[in-house]
């Protein structure tokens, strides 16, 4: 990845992204009540997607755009898994499925995985 500014637009909107996407996964893990907020905020995550996805592209960050990538139709499944079911074990399952797609470089960017 190219050094990127760390008050520039891009690392503010990767940040947003990636702190929203978190925000989901623990909403879907422990408060089952605000399941159609989780809905509007992934909504808005995949609407994010796109514009995301061609950012990291132009600043060389292929983690992130793999990520994007990814996501992009793990979303559009886990809106309308969440919107078919009221079962708070699919909450579980969808949070799991989101998390599944996240690589350990970004989930703790300061401790690299095992294999390298």
């Amino acid at each position: 990845m190219a050094i990127v500014a760390p008050d520039s637009i891009y690392r503010i909107e990767r940040s947003y992204y990636l702190n929203l996407l978190q925000a989901q996964i623990l909403h879907l893990r422990t408060d089952h009540r605000r399941r159609l907020f989780v809905i509007d905020q992934l909504k808005e995550l995949s609407q994010k997607t796109p514009g995301s996805m061609e950012a990291a592209l132009i600043v060389g960050d292929t983690l992130f755009h793999r990520l994007c990538c990814t996501l992009q139709p793990l979303l559009l499944k886990a809106i309308s898994s969440l919107l078919s079911d009221s079962d708070p074990v699919i909450g579980y399952k969808v949070a799991d499925m989101i998390e599944a797609a996240v690589p350990p470089e970004i989930k703790n960017p300061y401790c690299p995985p095992a294999g390298w």
